[in-house]
């Protein structure tokens, strides 16, 4: 077989993996959430493909439209779902992605930025009251989270020398010559473990998961993600139900991520090592969101600034590290 063939073969057997990982991660990790909170309820719980029954479910129902509605909230569904996949393929979420172009990580927060611009255009042009009421305080936590999302990455930027994502993200550094340097390896797990952190937390507000929303509770007044897909059904339930879970395990993957890099700032880790510590990393994200979810109480509308707060800080502190610590690069 010639290097060609060998290339191909190699190109063919990532992007199948890949795709595998995107349409089998994220039903993961809603599963995975859903079983622990489940066992630590002492009960039994849904199957860990659960959630793949339910969305092939949704696609064999029919739709139910309000009269109000127009073709902005077929649209928002479809927008929403290809702008989900397109950050998929582009942000490093997973260390064995196949080729994709370099990514600015202004140019994806925008693009997490449209994918929430549809939803809200969606949910309004039901002509729902509490559809509104949700996406009124959607708009609220994403001015308030997005700015702590941007520095942590703008801090990573800084560090690695590039805004490019693909750069930020890839391995070029293992130990080398920095492996007798205390301040070269403190410096860059720090860097990689606050923004992880950061990341994580910006994900609970982003996918209003707990202590910020609750979403398994039935009142409406206290939804944010669920009031606006209360007129959603069939298809378009399914496509923005896959969204969400898609774009859940892209924030779980970047904060995996991030503490994998701090992994391999301490000790050297082959290729094959950090593919897995890159998906055990996402489980056990999953994990400890259900676990969380299953110990905290939601928090009062007015107390989500001030956790807001507390991932901005965490994010202040790595750009600030980074600042401090001019010779600490890779």
């Amino acid at each position: 077989m010639s290097e060609f063939d060998n290339h191909l073969l190699t190109n063919c057997s990532r992007w199948i993996l890949f795709i595998s990982t995107v349409i089998v991660l994220p039903v993961l990790c809603l599963g995975l959430i859903r079983k622990t909170k489940a066992r630590l309820q002492n009960r039994i719980g849904p199957p860990l493909y659960q959630p793949l029954f339910d969305v092939l479910k949704l696609l064999r129902k029919g739709e139910t439209l309000s009269s109000t509605m127009s073709g902005v909230f077929r649209l928002s569904s479809v927008v929403l779902v290809t702008t989900t996949l397109i950050l998929a393929w582009l942000t490093p979420w997973l260390s064995f992605k196949p080729w994709s172009p370099h990514a600015d990580l202004f140019f994806i927060v925008y693009l997490f930025a449209l994918a929430r611009v549809f939803s809200l255009l969606g949910s309004l042009d039901s002509g729902s009251a509490f559809g509104a009421f949700g996406a009124s305080r959607e708009v609220t936590l994403g001015l308030l989270v997005e700015p702590a999302l941007m520095l942590g990455l703008v801090a990573l930027g800084l560090y690695c020398g590039s805004s490019d994502l693909k750069v930020i993200f890839s391995y070029p550094h293992q130990l080398g010559s920095h492996s007798n340097e205390l301040a070269f390896v403190a410096g860059s797990a720090g860097v990689w473990t606050l923004v992880g952190i950061s990341i994580f937390l910006s994900s609970l507000i982003e996918l209003s998961r707990m202590p910020v929303d609750d979403p398994t509770t039935h009142l409406e007044l206290t939804m944010v993600h669920e009031a606006m897909i209360l007129e959603a059904s069939g298809r378009n339930l399914a496509l923005i139900e896959f969204a969400h879970a898609l774009r859940m395990s892209i924030y779980f993957g970047l904060a995996a991520q991030c503490f994998v890099h701090a992994a391999a700032a301490v000790w050297h880790i082959s290729a094959l090592s950090q593919a897995v510590l890159n998906v055990m990393g996402i489980c056990a994200i999953a994990v400890f969101v259900g676990v969380l979810e299953s110990l905290a109480v939601k928090l009062q509308w007015r107390k989500v600034p001030e956790f807001v707060a507390y991932v901005v800080s965490m994010s202040l502190l790595a750009a600030f590290l980074v600042a401090g610590s001019g010779a600490v690069k890779l």
